[in-house]
C-alpha cells in the first residue's frame, strides 16, 4: 500500500508543481519547456524537438501552433526536406524567457527552500530510477 501511496503522491506533487509554476512565473510549464528547449537548440525539426522534450508529437504540434500564433516561435518548412518543419524561437519568445527568468528562479528557490543537499540527491536518485522504469514500461 505504501508503494501505491508513493506513486499517487508523485502524481499529486507533479500537478501541484505545474500549478505553482504557472502561478509564480505566469506561463504554463509545458510552454516554458518548449521555449527553453528552443533557446538551447536554436533551430530544430519538430521531430527532434519532440524527442528532446520527450513529448507526444501531436501534443507538441498543438502547442507550437498556439506559440506561433502568439509569435513566440517561428515554424517553417525545411528547405532541404519539405516533409520536415523547422522551429526556432522568435524575438517575442526570447523576450518572454528573459523577462520571466527571475520569476522562474524564484519558483525554484521557494520550492527547494530548506531541503538539504543529501535529501535532494536521494529524491533525485529515486525519481530518475522511476523515470527509467516508466520508460521501460512503454517500450
Amino acid at each position: 500500500m505504501a508503494d501505491r501511496n508513493f506513486l499517487q503522491q508523485l502524481g499529486r506533487s507533479s500537478r501541484a508543481m505545474y500549478g505553482a509554476f504557472e502561478s509564480l512565473v505566469g506561463h504554463p510549464l509545458p510552454r516554458w519547456r518548449i521555449l527553453k528547449a528552443l533557446d538551447e537548440l536554436k533551430t530544430a525539426s519538430q521531430k527532434q524537438l519532440a524527442v528532446h522534450l520527450q513529448m507526444d508529437p501531436g501534443a507538441l504540434t498543438r502547442q507550437l501552433k498556439v506559440l506561433e500564433a502568439e509569435q513566440l516561435v517561428r515554424r517553417e518548412t525545411d528547405p532541404d526536406d519539405n516533409r520536415q518543419t523547422l522551429v526556432s524561437l522568435g524575438e517575442a519568445g526570447q523576450s518572454l524567457l528573459r523577462d520571466a527568468a527571475p520569476l522562474r528562479q524564484r519558483f525554484f528557490d521557494q520550492a527547494l527552500d530548506g531541503l538539504a543537499a543529501d535529501e535532494l540527491d536521494a529524491a533525485t536518485k529515486v525519481l530518475r530510477l522511476l523515470e527509467e522504469r516508466f520508460r521501460q514500461m512503454t517500450r
